[in-house]
């Protein structure tokens, strides 16, 4: 069997974003897994409040990444409650290419919570443009000292939920994929 195709969201453009290292340990570990992966960042696209793209934005790109992916991996902040504009606007910028897709989510946070609020409202979101939310989500509270210097989860725990997260979106691109293409 081919190996899947499940790109990474970096759902935030703010200056000393926390949620990067963590994106970057994601894609590491599905690369480990075999899965073909690329860090998909919304500061690559500068979209505008109308979905109309700025200056040197390629949606065209991102629209190509997410028609070839099997699934895609959110990785977002929570900030105040929600999650950042910018992830809605790359979101909105596509619509054909996520439908009937596996999606998974890490979030981050700084507190204690550790983003379950965002993860509750990009299922609703997602659900939205018909892809297939998995679950379980990784939550990471406390951002700043999850990662070990090698950019690896210091919790084991988290890093079980991380593989459970992963070993269930894997099966839902495998098994969703046939029919997908089957509907074409």
């Amino acid at each position: 069997m081919q190996n899947l195709n499940i790109p990474v969201i970096l759902g935030t453009a703010r200056q000393g974003r926390q949620s990067e290292p963590v994106a970057d340990h994601v894609v590491d570990v599905l690369k480990a897994r075999g899965v073909i992966t690329d860090l998909i960042d919304v500061a690559d696209y500068a979209l505008t409040a109308t979905g109309e793209p700025g200056a040197g934005t390629n949606l065209d790109h991102y629209r190509e990444l997410i028609a070839a992916a099997d699934g895609i991996v959110i990785v977002a902040p929570e900030y105040n409650h929600g999650y950042p504009g910018e992830l809605k606007l790359l979101l909105d910028a596509d619509y054909q290419g996520y439908v009937r897709k596996p999606v998974a989510f890490v979030s981050v946070s700084s507190g204690l919570i550790g983003g379950t609020r965002v993860t509750e409202q990009l299922r609703l979101v997602t659900t939205a443009l018909r892809m297939v939310p998995v679950a379980p989500a990784v939550h990471v509270t406390g951002v700043a000292d999850a990662l070990d210097d090698r950019g690896r989860f210091v919790e084991n725990s988290l890093s079980d939920v991380l593989t459970t997260m992963l070993d269930e979106i894997e099966w839902y691109a495998r098994v969703l994929s046939p029919g997908r293409a089957a509907s074409e």
